[in-house]
């Protein structure tokens, strides 16, 4: 059977564990350099379906009209949910989908707090995000 969508978050070890391939307001989130509670982030991922307005094949994500999935992903960071903000194809980019979500104020804080996206009954793995 077809899914829909099959949600992954890409990870900087690119094997779809540990650090997630997320950037905050100063670039990609590490232990380094991690972001704060209220705080928006860019989840990069693959695998969120369709998208309206449809882009074309094989082209580079408009910037000017953005491509939104159909369906708005959650997005659990520690265990509580993210404000989505975005979620579609990142603009300039052939099949590359963003998601943008602001940190709750109670959002846990450490240097591993898992990220998990979810699209209706479908998980992806869980990636972690630096946060402090």
């Amino acid at each position: 059977m077809l899914k829909s969508a099959a949600p992954a978050i890409f990870t900087t070890t690119q094997d779809g564990r540990g650090p997630g391939a997320i950037l905050g307001p100063r670039g990609l989130v590490t232990a380094a350099d991690p972001v704060s509670r209220g705080d928006v982030v860019a989840i990069y991922a693959t695998g969120l379906g369709a998208v309206s307005p449809a882009a074309a094949s094989g082209a580079p994500a408009p910037s000017e009209a953005l491509c939104r999935t159909t369906y708005t992903p959650v997005v659990n960071i520690g265990g509580v949910e993210a404000e989505v903000l975005f979620s579609g194809l990142a603009p300039g980019f052939i099949g590359l989908y963003q998601v943008n979500a602001r940190l709750r104020p109670h959002t846990p804080t450490g240097d591993n707090v898992p990220v998990v996206l979810q699209y209706g009954s479908t998980s992806s793995n869980v990636v972690t995000l630096a946060i402090r």
